[in-house]
């Protein structure tokens, strides 16, 4: 799945969390932050601690793939009739 922004992200931890029965305090007990903290980073804020963010994705057995990103060729075949 590719995430755009942090309020997919934040929704997509949201989704995993409530799909495993927990609620935002259960997350926040084993990520050791604050409810608020998990309410935070479900909306997507975009200050909320990357090492917390991993740590929230990883209790609701989700991780991060990070892959370049591939051109679409559609797009490069425009771009490059426009450049001449």
């Amino acid at each position: 799945m590719i995430i755009a922004n942090a309020e997919e992200l934040g929704a997509l931890l949201r989704r995993a969390r409530k799909d495993k029965g927990m609620t935002q305090g259960d997350l926040a007990a084993v990520v050791d932050v604050s409810r608020q903290w998990v309410i935070a980073a479900e909306a997507g804020a975009p200050t909320a601690r990357l090492d917390l963010v991993l740590d929230a994705l990883r209790a609701v057995d989700l991780v991060v793939d990070v892959a370049p990103d591939e051109p679409d060729d559609a797009l490069e075949t425009v771009l490059g009739r426009a450049r001449g």
